[in-house]
């Protein structure tokens, strides 16, 4: 099966060295028509410290803006109800955001140690099970490392990949979190 939301970021905005949260939450909010900032920070009351990740806080950003939303954790789930939980909310029509460990570098290759160390959040916007792919918008890839030729996001990661990334990130106590609009 293959499925892509059908409502899409207007852009894929590159990041600095923090604002994940807040450039995966003007994604959302752009494919939903409801982005009014010109800065992904400006929907950060501490826009100083962009690099605030609460589920809480973006949680919160989402639903002022109209979306019903709801973080949850897939703590203790299987590989398995992992994937069904991403690719149900994927079926919905909806996009999801992942709490995963950033173990990418800019120049795209994976680190076991930044994978450990920092906590990023991403958007998912589509998947394809005969590929065993996900579509997803990640703020921290270089235009320059963009996936080529796919339906929506910036990049395609494999179905490993992104449950390896769901366990990493610091603090540990916040893995295996995502933020999923209900319909």
């Amino acid at each position: 099966m293959k499925f892509i939301v059908s409502r899409k970021p207007k852009e894929y905005l590159k990041q600095g060295p923090t604002g994940c949260g807040a450039y995966s939450v003007k994604g959302i909010l752009s494919a939903y028509g409801k982005d009014d900032k010109k800065h992904p920070f400006a929907y950060s009351p501490w826009s100083l410290l962009p690099f605030v990740t609460s589920p809480s806080h973006w949680t919160n950003i989402l639903h002022s803006y109209g979306l019903d939303v709801k973080h949850e954790s897939m703590s203790g789930f299987s590989e398995e109800q992992k994937l069904a939980i991403i690719e149900d909310a994927i079926q919905l029509d909806t996009p999801i955001m992942l709490l995963i460990g950033n173990g990418y570098r800019g120049n795209g290759i994976w680190s076991a140690i930044r994978w450990w160390l920092i906590s990023h959040w991403i958007t998912v916007w589509g998947f394809d099970d005969e590929e065993g792919v996900f579509y997803i918008y990640d703020s921290m890839v270089s235009p320059k490392y963009y996936t080529k030729n796919i339906p929506t996001g910036n990049v395609k990661r494999t179905y490993r990949d992104v449950l390896r990334d769901l366990g990493g990130g610091h603090p540990w106590w916040r893995r295996f979190n995502y933020i999923k609009i209900n319909q």
